[in-house]
């Protein structure tokens, strides 16, 4: 069996463990802690995010949604205004990580396929060099 006859995780028949709650918690925390904001700079930056005019999100609140045992969890349409306010996708790729996806980067993806297009050019450019000096007699060594 190759790699690529291997079925999308989606289609097995055996569910992956999805239990990642306590991690995603973790993870968050971390990411605030390592952001510099206080509890309440992060909130003032989801209500930014979320673009409301009355406080959606207050202190009370996001600790009650980042607290273990809470029964009150953040409604999953605020996580994008939560990693943005955190300044991170860390707690993302702890919920994909059991269907063994990451979340990406784009910016980060464009500027390593621009670097790898500018490798591609100076290679191609040093390809014509060398075409050139062979095709053309060396007129400096008289």
């Amino acid at each position: 069996m190759k790699l690529t006859d291997l079925e999308s995780i989606f289609n097995q028949d055996e569910a992956p463990s999805c239990d990642v709650y306590h991690q995603f918690l973790y993870a968050v925390n971390a990411a605030a802690r390592t952001s510099g904001l206080t509890r309440q700079g992060i909130v003032n930056r989801m209500n930014n995010a979320l673009k409301v005019d009355d406080v959606v999100i207050n202190e009370t609140l996001l600790n009650k949604y980042l607290a273990p045992g809470t029964e009150k969890y953040l409604p999953a349409h605020q996580l994008p205004a939560l990693l943005w306010a955190i300044k991170s996708i860390e707690p993302l790729n702890v919920l994909l990580e059991p269907l063994l996806f990451k979340a990406i980067d784009q910016r980060s993806q464009l500027l390593q396929k621009h670097a790898e297009l500018q490798m591609e050019i100076e290679k191609h450019t040093q390809q014509q060099r060398e075409i050139q000096n062979t095709l053309l007699p060396n007129t400096s060594s008289n």
